[in-house]
Protein backbone atom coordinates (compact mmCIF):
# COMPACT_ATOMS: atom_id res chain seq x y z
CA UNK A 1 0.00 0.00 0.00
CA UNK A 2 1.85 3.69 -0.37
CA UNK A 3 2.40 5.66 1.82
CA UNK A 4 2.34 9.24 2.69
CA UNK A 5 5.52 10.86 3.55
CA UNK A 6 5.04 14.40 5.63
CA UNK A 7 7.60 16.28 7.64
CA UNK A 8 6.71 14.29 10.96
CA UNK A 9 5.73 18.24 12.71
CA UNK A 10 3.22 18.69 10.13
CA UNK A 11 2.06 15.29 10.28
CA UNK A 12 1.94 15.54 14.21
CA UNK A 13 -0.27 19.19 13.21
CA UNK A 14 -2.39 17.80 10.44
CA UNK A 15 -4.34 15.17 12.68
CA UNK A 16 -4.82 17.27 15.08
CA UNK A 17 -6.08 19.93 13.47
CA UNK A 18 -8.59 17.01 11.51
CA UNK A 19 -9.63 15.78 15.11
CA UNK A 20 -10.75 19.74 15.86
CA UNK A 21 -12.59 20.18 12.89
CA UNK A 22 -14.26 16.69 13.00
CA UNK A 23 -15.42 18.00 17.28
CA UNK A 24 -14.20 14.71 18.49
CA UNK A 25 -12.84 14.81 21.98
CA UNK A 26 -10.51 11.74 22.19
CA UNK A 27 -8.43 10.25 19.45
CA UNK A 28 -10.40 6.45 20.31
CA UNK A 29 -13.69 8.63 18.69
CA UNK A 30 -11.55 9.43 15.80
CA UNK A 31 -10.35 6.20 15.02
CA UNK A 32 -13.52 4.94 15.12
CA UNK A 33 -14.63 7.44 12.27
CA UNK A 34 -11.54 6.69 10.34
CA UNK A 35 -12.16 2.75 11.11
CA UNK A 36 -8.55 2.20 11.85
CA UNK A 37 -6.91 1.15 15.21
CA UNK A 38 -6.27 2.95 18.28
CA UNK A 39 -2.88 2.23 18.71
CA UNK A 40 -1.86 2.75 14.33
CA UNK A 41 -3.75 6.02 15.12
CA UNK A 42 -1.72 6.85 17.91
CA UNK A 43 1.33 6.05 15.68
CA UNK A 44 0.81 8.27 13.05
CA UNK A 45 -0.52 11.36 15.28
CA UNK A 46 2.87 11.18 17.36
CA UNK A 47 4.90 10.81 13.40
CA UNK A 48 6.11 7.46 14.26
CA UNK A 49 4.98 5.89 10.81
CA UNK A 50 4.15 7.36 7.87
CA UNK A 51 0.10 7.82 6.58
CA UNK A 52 -1.27 5.15 4.63
CA UNK A 53 -2.47 6.94 1.26
CA UNK A 54 -6.14 6.03 1.53
CA UNK A 55 -6.30 7.47 5.17
CA UNK A 56 -4.79 10.71 4.44
CA UNK A 57 -7.25 11.18 1.44
CA UNK A 58 -10.10 10.18 3.72
CA UNK A 59 -8.79 12.98 6.30
CA UNK A 60 -9.00 15.64 3.58
CA UNK A 61 -12.39 14.53 2.44
CA UNK A 62 -14.34 14.47 5.89
CA UNK A 63 -12.87 17.76 6.54
CA UNK A 64 -14.44 19.41 3.20
CA UNK A 65 -11.55 21.35 2.16
CA UNK A 66 -11.34 23.40 5.32
CA UNK A 67 -8.04 22.32 6.48
CA UNK A 68 -5.24 23.22 4.36
CA UNK A 69 -3.14 19.64 3.30
CA UNK A 70 0.77 19.98 3.80
CA UNK A 71 3.56 19.33 1.37
CA UNK A 72 3.76 15.90 1.16
CA UNK A 73 5.09 12.48 -0.87
CA UNK A 74 3.88 9.77 -2.31
CA UNK A 75 5.90 6.73 -1.12
CA UNK A 76 5.08 3.84 -3.74
CA UNK A 77 4.32 0.05 -2.33
CA UNK A 78 7.34 -1.58 -0.89
CA UNK A 79 9.08 1.77 -0.46
CA UNK A 80 11.23 0.46 2.71
CA UNK A 81 12.30 -2.93 1.76
CA UNK A 82 15.33 -1.85 0.40
CA UNK A 83 16.33 -0.12 3.90
CA UNK A 84 14.44 -2.91 5.88
CA UNK A 85 16.56 -5.42 4.21
CA UNK A 86 19.46 -3.77 5.02
CA UNK A 87 18.57 -3.14 8.73
CA UNK A 88 17.89 -6.84 8.83
CA UNK A 89 21.29 -7.54 7.38
CA UNK A 90 22.78 -5.97 9.96
CA UNK A 91 21.06 -7.79 12.73
CA UNK A 92 21.63 -11.11 11.13
CA UNK A 93 25.49 -10.54 10.99
CA UNK A 94 25.58 -8.92 14.44
CA UNK A 95 24.00 -11.82 15.54
CA UNK A 96 25.87 -15.29 13.64
CA UNK A 97 28.26 -13.42 12.00
CA UNK A 98 29.11 -12.08 7.76
CA UNK A 99 28.13 -15.07 5.52
CA UNK A 100 31.22 -14.14 3.31
CA UNK A 101 33.89 -14.71 6.21
CA UNK A 102 36.04 -17.76 6.10
CA UNK A 103 34.49 -19.14 9.62
CA UNK A 104 30.84 -18.46 8.26
CA UNK A 105 31.26 -20.43 4.69
CA UNK A 106 33.32 -23.05 6.96
CA UNK A 107 30.34 -23.66 9.17
CA UNK A 108 27.93 -23.60 6.37
CA UNK A 109 30.06 -26.03 4.60
CA UNK A 110 29.96 -28.77 7.49
CA UNK A 111 26.38 -28.36 8.27
CA UNK A 112 25.85 -29.25 4.15
CA UNK A 113 28.00 -32.24 4.69
CA UNK A 114 26.37 -33.48 8.16
CA UNK A 115 22.98 -33.12 6.14
CA UNK A 116 24.24 -35.02 3.10
CA UNK A 117 25.35 -38.01 5.47
CA UNK A 118 21.92 -37.77 7.46
CA UNK A 119 19.69 -37.41 4.12
CA UNK A 120 22.22 -38.35 0.78
CA UNK A 121 18.11 -39.19 -1.17
CA UNK A 122 17.48 -35.42 -0.80
CA UNK A 123 20.46 -34.80 -2.57
CA UNK A 124 20.49 -36.87 -5.55
CA UNK A 125 20.56 -34.20 -8.18
CA UNK A 126 24.18 -32.62 -6.83
CA UNK A 127 26.96 -33.98 -8.11
CA UNK A 128 29.59 -32.67 -5.56
CA UNK A 129 30.70 -35.75 -3.22
CA UNK A 130 27.54 -38.04 -4.43
CA UNK A 131 27.57 -39.65 -8.07
CA UNK A 132 24.21 -39.57 -9.79
CA UNK A 133 22.56 -42.93 -10.89
CA UNK A 134 21.97 -42.99 -14.62
CA UNK A 135 20.82 -45.99 -16.58
CA UNK A 136 23.14 -48.19 -18.39
CA UNK A 137 21.68 -49.10 -21.34
CA UNK A 138 22.43 -51.71 -23.76
CA UNK A 139 24.59 -50.90 -27.12
CA UNK A 140 22.68 -49.91 -29.71
CA UNK A 141 21.66 -47.86 -32.94
CA UNK A 142 20.39 -44.67 -30.42
CA UNK A 143 23.54 -45.27 -28.14
CA UNK A 144 25.76 -45.40 -31.51
CA UNK A 145 24.34 -42.08 -32.83
CA UNK A 146 24.67 -40.38 -29.24
CA UNK A 147 28.26 -41.51 -29.78
CA UNK A 148 28.64 -40.14 -33.45
CA UNK A 149 26.90 -36.69 -31.91
CA UNK A 150 29.70 -36.73 -29.32
CA UNK A 151 32.41 -37.18 -31.70
CA UNK A 152 31.25 -34.70 -33.86
CA UNK A 153 30.59 -31.73 -31.61
CA UNK A 154 31.10 -33.10 -28.05
CA UNK A 155 33.61 -32.47 -25.75
CA UNK A 156 34.51 -35.18 -22.78
CA UNK A 157 36.10 -33.71 -19.41
CA UNK A 158 36.39 -35.70 -15.70
CA UNK A 159 32.52 -34.85 -14.83
CA UNK A 160 30.82 -33.52 -18.01
CA UNK A 161 29.82 -34.27 -21.29
CA UNK A 162 29.43 -30.97 -23.11
CA UNK A 163 27.83 -30.38 -26.75
CA UNK A 164 28.43 -27.50 -28.27
CA UNK A 165 25.78 -26.38 -30.85
CA UNK A 166 25.07 -23.29 -33.15
CA UNK A 167 22.46 -21.10 -30.83
CA UNK A 168 20.77 -20.37 -34.41
CA UNK A 169 20.54 -23.32 -36.48
CA UNK A 170 20.56 -26.21 -34.04
CA UNK A 171 18.31 -24.78 -31.28
CA UNK A 172 15.36 -27.32 -32.80
CA UNK A 173 18.35 -30.35 -32.35
CA UNK A 174 19.32 -29.22 -28.78
CA UNK A 175 15.76 -30.54 -27.71
CA UNK A 176 15.93 -33.86 -30.06
CA UNK A 177 19.42 -34.61 -28.23
CA UNK A 178 18.23 -34.11 -24.23
CA UNK A 179 15.77 -36.11 -25.36
CA UNK A 180 17.87 -38.76 -26.82
CA UNK A 181 19.75 -38.73 -23.40
CA UNK A 182 17.17 -38.99 -20.97
CA UNK A 183 16.23 -41.99 -22.99
CA UNK A 184 19.04 -43.49 -23.10
CA UNK A 185 20.55 -42.63 -19.94
CA UNK A 186 17.45 -41.86 -17.38
CA UNK A 187 18.96 -37.96 -16.58
CA UNK A 188 18.26 -34.98 -17.21
CA UNK A 189 20.50 -33.05 -19.50
CA UNK A 190 19.73 -28.68 -19.47
CA UNK A 191 20.69 -26.10 -22.07
CA UNK A 192 22.72 -23.41 -21.57
CA UNK A 193 22.11 -20.42 -23.68
CA UNK A 194 25.53 -18.24 -23.52
CA UNK A 195 25.61 -14.43 -24.33
CA UNK A 196 29.21 -12.88 -23.41
CA UNK A 197 31.02 -12.25 -27.27
CA UNK A 198 33.00 -14.79 -27.11
CA UNK A 199 30.04 -17.26 -27.08
CA UNK A 200 26.83 -15.80 -28.00
CA UNK A 201 26.49 -17.94 -31.42
CA UNK A 202 26.75 -20.47 -28.34
CA UNK A 203 24.58 -22.90 -26.85
CA UNK A 204 25.66 -26.24 -25.10
CA UNK A 205 23.90 -29.61 -24.12
CA UNK A 206 25.64 -30.36 -20.84
CA UNK A 207 25.94 -33.73 -18.96
CA UNK A 208 26.78 -33.63 -15.43
CA UNK A 209 27.74 -37.25 -14.41
CA UNK A 210 31.19 -38.86 -13.38
CA UNK A 211 29.49 -42.35 -13.59
CA UNK A 212 27.94 -41.36 -17.62
CA UNK A 213 31.51 -40.15 -18.27
CA UNK A 214 32.96 -43.85 -17.12
CA UNK A 215 30.20 -45.39 -18.95
CA UNK A 216 31.51 -43.90 -22.14
CA UNK A 217 35.02 -44.03 -21.29
CA UNK A 218 34.79 -47.85 -20.85
CA UNK A 219 32.99 -48.06 -24.33
CA UNK A 220 35.60 -46.73 -26.43
CA UNK A 221 35.28 -42.74 -26.35
CA UNK A 222 38.44 -40.82 -24.94
CA UNK A 223 38.46 -37.58 -23.03
CA UNK A 224 40.21 -33.90 -23.65
CA UNK A 225 41.00 -32.74 -27.29
CA UNK A 226 39.56 -35.23 -30.32
CA UNK A 227 41.90 -33.76 -32.91
CA UNK A 228 45.13 -33.75 -30.84
CA UNK A 229 44.18 -37.08 -30.68
CA UNK A 230 43.08 -37.87 -33.66
CA UNK A 231 40.29 -40.22 -31.98
CA UNK A 232 38.62 -42.65 -34.12
CA UNK A 233 34.21 -44.54 -33.65
CA UNK A 234 34.71 -47.27 -30.81
CA UNK A 235 34.88 -51.01 -32.95
CA UNK A 236 31.99 -51.98 -31.28
CA UNK A 237 30.10 -49.29 -33.69
CA UNK A 238 32.44 -50.46 -36.66
CA UNK A 239 31.67 -53.89 -36.39
CA UNK A 240 27.98 -53.61 -37.07
CA UNK A 241 26.59 -52.13 -40.23
CA UNK A 242 23.59 -50.56 -38.35
CA UNK A 243 25.16 -49.03 -35.71
CA UNK A 244 28.00 -47.76 -38.24
CA UNK A 245 24.81 -45.97 -40.09
CA UNK A 246 23.36 -44.76 -36.75
CA UNK A 247 26.53 -43.21 -35.76
CA UNK A 248 27.41 -41.80 -39.09
CA UNK A 249 24.11 -39.98 -38.74
CA UNK A 250 25.01 -38.43 -35.52
CA UNK A 251 28.42 -37.26 -37.02
CA UNK A 252 27.00 -35.66 -40.03
CA UNK A 253 24.26 -33.90 -37.59
CA UNK A 254 26.49 -32.42 -36.17
CA UNK A 255 30.22 -32.01 -38.10
CA UNK A 256 27.98 -31.80 -41.42
CA UNK A 257 24.73 -31.44 -43.57
CA UNK A 258 23.47 -30.29 -46.77
CA UNK A 259 25.40 -26.99 -48.84
CA UNK A 260 24.47 -25.34 -51.95
CA UNK A 261 26.45 -24.07 -54.84
CA UNK A 262 26.09 -22.02 -58.02
CA UNK A 263 28.60 -22.41 -60.29
CA UNK A 264 29.33 -22.88 -63.91
CA UNK A 265 30.47 -25.98 -66.35
CA UNK A 266 31.38 -25.88 -69.84
CA UNK A 267 29.74 -22.59 -70.19
CA UNK A 268 26.17 -23.08 -68.64
CA UNK A 269 25.04 -22.25 -65.23
CA UNK A 270 24.29 -24.80 -62.35
CA UNK A 271 22.67 -24.80 -59.01
CA UNK A 272 23.25 -28.07 -57.22
CA UNK A 273 23.22 -29.40 -54.02
CA UNK A 274 26.16 -31.71 -52.06
CA UNK A 275 26.33 -33.22 -48.43
CA UNK A 276 29.75 -32.48 -46.52
CA UNK A 277 31.31 -33.43 -43.91
CA UNK A 278 34.20 -31.76 -42.17
CA UNK A 279 36.45 -32.62 -38.98
CA UNK A 280 40.33 -32.96 -38.98
CA UNK A 281 40.29 -35.90 -37.13
CA UNK A 282 41.44 -38.07 -39.69
CA UNK A 283 39.68 -41.32 -38.78
CA UNK A 284 36.33 -39.82 -38.69
CA UNK A 285 36.62 -38.71 -41.72
CA UNK A 286 37.89 -41.67 -43.07
CA UNK A 287 35.08 -43.62 -41.41
CA UNK A 288 32.39 -41.62 -42.40
CA UNK A 289 33.76 -42.28 -46.01
CA UNK A 290 33.70 -45.69 -45.47
CA UNK A 291 30.81 -45.87 -44.12
CA UNK A 292 28.98 -43.92 -46.63
CA UNK A 293 30.65 -46.45 -49.21
CA UNK A 294 29.92 -49.39 -47.36
CA UNK A 295 25.84 -48.43 -47.98
CA UNK A 296 26.37 -47.50 -51.76
CA UNK A 297 27.16 -44.40 -51.86
CA UNK A 298 30.00 -42.60 -53.90
CA UNK A 299 31.98 -40.18 -51.54
CA UNK A 300 34.54 -38.05 -52.54
CA UNK A 301 37.71 -36.57 -50.67
CA UNK A 302 38.04 -32.37 -50.99
CA UNK A 303 40.79 -30.37 -51.47
CA UNK A 304 41.43 -31.27 -47.63
CA UNK A 305 42.21 -34.48 -47.05
CA UNK A 306 39.58 -34.17 -43.57
CA UNK A 307 36.45 -32.94 -45.91
CA UNK A 308 34.20 -35.77 -47.08
CA UNK A 309 31.41 -34.72 -49.85
CA UNK A 310 28.90 -36.32 -51.88
CA UNK A 311 28.41 -34.41 -55.00
CA UNK A 312 25.46 -36.26 -56.37
CA UNK A 313 21.92 -34.24 -55.91
CA UNK A 314 20.19 -38.21 -55.89
CA UNK A 315 22.44 -38.94 -53.46
CA UNK A 316 21.75 -36.44 -51.24
CA UNK A 317 18.33 -37.01 -51.52
CA UNK A 318 19.03 -40.83 -51.01
CA UNK A 319 20.59 -39.87 -47.49
CA UNK A 320 17.92 -37.61 -46.89
CA UNK A 321 15.25 -40.98 -47.03
CA UNK A 322 17.48 -44.36 -45.80
CA UNK A 323 20.00 -42.49 -43.31
CA UNK A 324 17.48 -39.28 -42.37
CA UNK A 325 18.84 -36.01 -40.71
CA UNK A 326 17.47 -35.55 -36.83
CA UNK A 327 18.95 -32.03 -37.00
CA UNK A 328 16.15 -30.33 -38.62
CA UNK A 329 17.70 -27.78 -40.03
CA UNK A 330 19.45 -29.50 -42.44
CA UNK A 331 16.07 -31.14 -43.31
CA UNK A 332 14.64 -27.36 -43.64
CA UNK A 333 17.66 -26.73 -46.10
CA UNK A 334 17.17 -30.04 -48.02
CA UNK A 335 13.53 -28.36 -48.35
CA UNK A 336 14.83 -24.75 -49.47
CA UNK A 337 17.12 -26.49 -51.88
CA UNK A 338 13.87 -27.66 -53.70
CA UNK A 339 11.99 -24.25 -54.05
CA UNK A 340 14.96 -22.48 -55.42
CA UNK A 341 16.09 -25.29 -57.36
CA UNK A 342 12.57 -24.95 -59.34
CA UNK A 343 13.00 -21.30 -59.60
CA UNK A 344 16.32 -22.38 -61.17
CA UNK A 345 14.67 -24.39 -63.74
CA UNK A 346 12.19 -22.10 -64.77
CA UNK A 347 14.75 -19.49 -65.88
CA UNK A 348 13.39 -16.74 -63.45
CA UNK A 349 17.26 -17.13 -61.41
CA UNK A 350 17.04 -15.27 -58.24
CA UNK A 351 20.04 -12.69 -57.36
CA UNK A 352 22.69 -15.04 -55.04
CA UNK A 353 24.94 -12.97 -54.08
CA UNK A 354 24.09 -11.56 -50.68
CA UNK A 355 21.77 -13.93 -50.23
CA UNK A 356 23.46 -16.38 -48.54
CA UNK A 357 22.63 -19.53 -50.46
CA UNK A 358 25.93 -19.07 -53.06
CA UNK A 359 28.10 -21.89 -51.90
CA UNK A 360 26.92 -22.06 -48.54
CA UNK A 361 27.78 -25.11 -46.76
CA UNK A 362 25.97 -26.27 -43.34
Amino acid sequence: MSRIKVRKNLQIKFLSDIRKILGVSKWREMAKILKVHPRSLSDWKNGRYTLPENIFRECIQLTDGKIGVPPYKILPDFWNVKTAGKKGAFVRNKLYGSPGTLEGRRKGGLISQKRRKLHPELYQHCCIGRRKNISIPPRSPELAEFFGIILGDGEITDNQVIISLNKENNKNYSFFIRKLVKKLFNINAPIYYYHTPTHENEITVTISSKNLVDFLSSNGLKKGNKVKQQVGVPKWIKAKTRFSKSCLRGLIDTDGGVYYHNHKSHGCKCFNIGLAFSNRSFPLSNFVKDTLSLLGFTPKFGSREFDVYLYRESEVYRYAKEIEFHNPYHDERLRKFKKHKAVFLGRSTPNWHGTGLENQRA
